[in-house]
């Protein structure tokens, strides 16, 4: 195939590819493809690097593109089994001898020649070694300082990486499906990784609704935050969606996965899971699946109020009596789900230094203005984690509830900035004050 009809397929694949990603919710950055270089551009780069450019990227960079840069990356939310990103290109400017970080140049920083840079620092490279009009393409890791063979050639790299959905250019998104050859298009992973970005690529809402296998799919690669999503899992029995998610988690083998299917389980079947979330409770294969963190996040949605904070509560408790060290961290990511301020009366014996955690989880438990005047009047780190919730609340634009006693209040507030010893304690009241000066205006 001609060059330039080559290239002008790719520009349409990486067109297509980033229109699908980004219509599917995808993070996408602008596609570049910049227009070709003129000659005395590529010679005066040849110039300064001292080399010529073998003869098939003359070309590219003559009659396909100067530059061209790609990237994606799929949401949080998505259950992606391979955890790749899209990140691929090259540019005349960025040809460039590699630094490799030894404290000697080193020959194999004459034998490659950089086209492109991870995110990371990892690098893709043109080995200039064999001679050949169309260089073979390495991927070196800058942790590892291991050489990665992606293709047999430029071209063979690009035609590759474009079939999969444009990957890299961190060295880890290329290793599962690297062979002999150079990525491996036709292999098990590449196969199955290829399946499912198609899908990504394709399956509408609309198409899901209808049929129960493709919306379980659909909420595994978008979640189901979405209440069209949640309203079209209503309309089946709650109870086989419960057990395939719940089968999945039994599956899992990715730990930071488990949120996902949690919150699956939140989204779509909600208080009816109250039966599997009190199994957790019994502390069996479920629970040392998920861990306690977890568990608290689906009592705190799945079951009554009442009964779900006592039971996080008393595991709270637990951890005290055993004279454990319980930090604001730990505190914070099992009890901010419950937004009660039951929290802060119970949180109230227990706090100390550090802040961090503490302060969130009270700025996140609903607090009245006596909750407020309380902290501030107790001792050293209930004044500072006052102060600092007082701060999370005014940024994100809520206040406490109930009357405020403004005097004893103000009054506080100096006692705190007399007491501030760290500049950055007497700049959180300063912003408390700045704030309380705005409203009155």
């Amino acid at each position: 195939m001609p060059m330039q009809q080559r290239m002008e397929k790719w520009f349409k694949a990486w067109k297509l590819l980033m229109h699908d990603m980004e219509r599917q919710g995808a993070q996408v950055w602008p596609l570049t493809v910049e227009p070709p270089a003129a000659l005395e551009e590529i010679e005066r780069r040849e110039e300064s690097l001292g080399v010529s450019f073998p003869p098939t990227i003359r070309t590219i960079l003559l009659a396909g593109s100067s530059q061209v840069q790609i990237n994606w990356s799929l949401p949080s939310r998505a259950l992606d089994p391979f955890s790749l990103s899209g990140d691929f290109g090259w540019s005349l400017d960025a040809f460039e001898w590699p630094y490799f970080g030894g404290d000697e140049e080193s020959e194999d920083e004459k034998r490659y020649l950089c086209f492109h840079v991870g995110g990371n620092g990892d690098m893709l490279l043109i080995d200039l070694s064999t001679g050949a009009d169309d260089p073979p393409v390495y991927s070196w890791g800058h942790e590892t300082d291991e050489f990665q063979l992606l293709g047999r050639s430029f071209t063979e790299f690009v035609e590759r990486v474009t079939e999969l959905g444009c990957i890299g250019a961190e060295c880890w998104n290329y290793e599962a499906l690297a062979g002999a050859d150079g990525l491996d298009v036709e292999g098990q992973v590449a196969q199955e990784w290829k399946e499912w970005l198609q899908i990504y690529r394709t399956l509408t809402f609309e198409e899901a609704a209808q049929d129960f296998e493709k919306l379980v799919l659909f909420a595994k690669m978008h979640g189901a935050g979405d209440t069209r999503i949640q309203k079209a899992f209503a309309q089946y029995d709650w109870e086989p969606v419960l057990h395939k998610w719940v089968a999945q988690i039994e599956q899992e083998t990715s730990s930071s996965n488990l949120l996902l299917w949690c919150q699956l389980i939140v989204e779509t079947v909600g208080k009816k899971a109250e039966g599997w979330v009190r199994s957790l409770w019994e502390s069996g294969p479920h629970y040392e699946r998920i861990g306690s963190s977890l568990r608290a996040y689906v009592t705190a949605a799945c079951l009554p109020e009442d009964e779900g904070l006592q039971r996080v509560l008393a595991e709270m408790d637990e951890v005290v009596a055993r004279k454990e060290c319980l930090v604001g961290y730990a505190a914070n990511s099992h009890l901010h789900h419950f937004r009660s301020r039951e929290v802060i009366l119970w949180m109230e014996p227990h706090v100390a230094y550090p802040i961090e955690g503490w302060d969130e989880l009270f700025a996140m438990s609903r607090p009245q203005w006596d909750d407020l005047i309380r902290w501030l009047d107790g001792n050293e780190a209930q004044r500072q984690i006052a102060l600092s919730a007082w701060g999370k609340m005014l940024t994100s634009g809520e206040s406490p509830s109930g009357e405020a006693n403004w005097q004893e209040i103000n009054r506080l507030l100096d006692v705190a900035y007399e007491k501030a010893i760290l500049r950055k304690e007497k700049e959180r009241v300063d912003r408390i004050l700045s704030s309380l000066e705005t409203a009155k205006h």
